[in-house]
């Protein structure tokens, strides 16, 4: 008997091996592009986060106290002309922005006690007005301006 060929058996088994292999190598596949994208997503909600920081950080060095910091901050523009942040409220210390960059809305809160030369500012970014989701926060304390 001549034993050159492989058996039905043989091809089976190695049909069988291989695709053990592929269905597990899929997996991990899909696995790290689903994780690739939330990494991205996070990526650019912080990045939006850091940005709006950097503005604020700038705003708040011109401004005296919190009385004074939402009319520094309507001196940024978008590209429109329009102001980039809208004031919510401004009361007893407390302020609340907002503002909408591609694909995000972004809501900011400063906080400052009367007479402290401090002011808390936190910036939380989600992926849309509904405050679903909060996409990335970040957080600083800051002092105003010397008089």
């Amino acid at each position: 008997m001549n034993e050159k060929g492989m058996t039905l058996i043989e091809i089976l088994a190695s049909i069988i091996i291989l695709s053990i292999i592929i269905v597990s190598m899929l997996t991990m596949i899909v696995q790290s592009s689903r994780s690739n994208a939330i990494s991205k997503n996070m990526m650019s909600a912080t990045y939006v986060a850091e940005s709006t920081m950097e503005e604020l950080n700038r705003t708040v060095a011109l401004s005296t106290d919190l009385a004074n910091f939402p009319s520094e901050l309507n001196k940024l523009t978008k590209s429109d002309g329009t102001p980039k942040y809208i004031v919510l409220s401004n009361i007893n210390g407390q302020a609340f922005f907002e503002t909408t960059v591609p694909g995000y809305y972004v809501y900011i809160e400063a906080n400052s006690s009367l007479g402290s030369n401090l002011v808390k500012v936190k910036v939380k970014v989600y992926k849309d007005k509904t405050k679903a989701k909060i996409e990335a926060q970040m957080e600083m304390l800051q002092s105003w301006k010397k008089i």
